[in-house]
This record gives C-alpha cells, structure tokens and sequence, in this order.
C-alpha cells in the first residue's frame, strides 16, 4: 500500500471512530460507563442531559446523583473544572451536581452545597442541611425508599462495582413489601440489561437469608425470561 494511501485509510479509520463516539447519547454514554470509562465526555453529557430533560424524569435525579458520585470520585483531580464549567446549567441541575460532589467525599463538595443552601427557599435549604448532617459514604447507604436504590443504580453505573448492588440486595428483605417489589423488579430488569449484575446477584445468592433467597431467585428467573 502506497504512503498516501495508508494516510487516507488512516483518516478515514479516525473519522468513522469520531462519528461512533458522537452518535453515542449522553444517556447510552450514562448507561454503559462502568464497561468503557469516558470521562472526557463528562461535561458534554452533562450538559446534554440537561437539554434533553432527562434530569426531569422520574427516578433519574437520585440516579444521576449517584453517578455523578462514582465518577467523581474516580477523577478527583478533574472536578474543580467539571463544576466550574458546568455552572451555566439550570439551577436546579447545578444543585444535583453539587449533591453529587458531595456524596463523592471530595474535599470541596461541602463547601458547594453549603452555598447552595443559601440561595434555595426554606423546603430545599432544610433538605440540604438534612444531607450535610449525614455522612457522605454512598457505598454505605442502605436502600429504604425508591430514591436510595436509584442512587445505588446510578453509583454503580459510574463503577461497576458489586458493593452497590449488594446495597439494593439487602433491601429484598425490607419489612416494606412495596419496597421489596420495587427491588424485585428492577434487579430483574437490571440482570437482563447487564450481565454483571446477573453475575453479581448470583453470586450473592448463597450468602443471603432463605427469604431473599427465594425473591432472589424470583427475579432472576424474570431476567432469564426478558
């Protein structure tokens, strides 16, 4: 192959690689991350999650939270620039992300929602001051409302690591019975999507109490069905 020759396949290999990676959704890029970390495209995703009113679908602001948590806590060194540049978002958008800084354990994420709280009416200042009294260690946080296992599917989306879904396991043997369903159904919709979690849920499968052992195997059985 002549040398000019080579040039043009190899720019037309870089182009179609460009052109793969721009007709790939923030949200595809959300929902698949752990698998191949990117985060180059944060504050591009960010910003079209945004435009697209993805933020405003049920469920998906503790979610984002949570993965906003895992990959800033991944890439410390990057969130100074990530929050600066993300300023130009809605305010309501803004504060997600600062909640996230601050469930990412960041030195700085304190400080941000500190002065959040100051510019918020009276109902989402004391929701703030309520999430500053807690301690930020997401991978800690038990599942006991819709809203903590979201946050725990969005963390474990950033990482894929298997403490995340050991939390929303553990939340099968919740006295709430609709707490139980909702876990049910999203661990089998979960394990149909992503093969980790299907490898992670049955591992954890023989550890468990013989009661969640059988709503464990409820909702596998429904992800070996999708």
């Amino acid at each position: 192959m002549k040398i000019s020759q080579l040039f043009i396949y190899a720019a037309g290999l870089a182009l179609t690689a460009v052109a793969t990676v721009a007709a790939e959704s923030a949200e595809q890029w959300l929902n698949r991350y752990y698998e191949n970390p990117q985060p180059e495209r944060f504050e591009a995703a960010v910003h079209e999650l945004s435009r697209s009113g993805f933020f405003e679908r049920p469920g998906n602001v503790p979610l984002a939270i949570g993965f906003f948590a895992g990959v800033f806590r991944q890439n410390p060194e990057q969130v100074d620039l990530w929050v600066m540049n993300t300023r130009g978002l809605p305010r309501a958008h803004q504060r997600l992300v600062a909640a996230a800084l601050w469930y990412s354990g960041h030195r700085r994420g304190r400080e941000y929602l500190q002065a959040y709280a100051q510019v918020v009416g009276p109902g989402m200042r004391g929701e703030i001051e309520r999430l500053l009294a807690m301690e930020p260690v997401l991978r800690d946080t038990p599942v006991c409302s819709a809203s903590s296992l979201n946050l725990q599917w969005g963390a474990f989306l950033a990482t894929g690591e298997a403490q995340h879904i050991r939390n929303v396991l553990a939340a099968l043997g919740s006295d709430e019975p609709a707490l139980g369903a909702k876990v049910r159904l999203a661990l089998a919709e979960k394990a149909a999507s992503h093969e980790r979690v299907y490898e992670i849920c049955q591992t954890e499968l023989e550890r468990q109490s013989a009661e969640v052992r059988e709503r464990m195997n409820t909702a596998m059985a429904a992800a070996k069905a999708q």
